[in-house]
């Protein structure tokens, strides 16, 4: 499935680059979600747990490398999300409710994803960009 999603672009490329993989992700999951077995499904939903978890690392990486000021409110968002999508699929293992699980990834996720770069992740990166390596 092309990514058609547009979303925002911020001043670091890694972030952009994580960004882009994660649509890729998120649609790859949910073409999953309506053609494919539930085991498949379970393991694009891990996978983009991963991805998350890797992408969320770099970007505190980064946060602590310039001692940003905001981090904890930032890296508390990343750790709520996480802790959030891991309910999702554990809900999903136990009920293999199709409709439940793409309606929280098409609305819950998306909503956040969208607002999360548009505020958190535009001022880090601008704060980040101001702070090269």
């Amino acid at each position: 499935m092309p990514n058609t999603r547009l979303i925002p672009q911020v001043a670091i490329d890694f972030m952009n680059d994580d960004h882009a993989e994660a649509i890729s992700i998120v649609d790859n999951l949910l073409a999953t979600i309506e053609n494919s077995s539930d085991d498949d499904v379970t393991l694009q939903l891990e996978a983009f747990f991963a991805h998350n978890q890797a992408h969320f690392s770099r970007e505190e990486e980064q946060m602590i490398r310039v001692n940003f000021p905001p981090y904890g409110c930032h890296k508390g968002e990343h750790d709520r999300v996480l802790t959030e999508l891991r309910q999702a699929i554990t809900d999903w293992e136990a009920n293999k409710d199709r409709e439940s699980i793409a309606q929280y990834i098409n609305c819950t996720v998306w909503n956040w994803f969208i607002n999360h770069i548009k505020t958190m992740d535009t001022v880090t990166a601008m704060f980040l960009k101001q702070h090269p390596e």
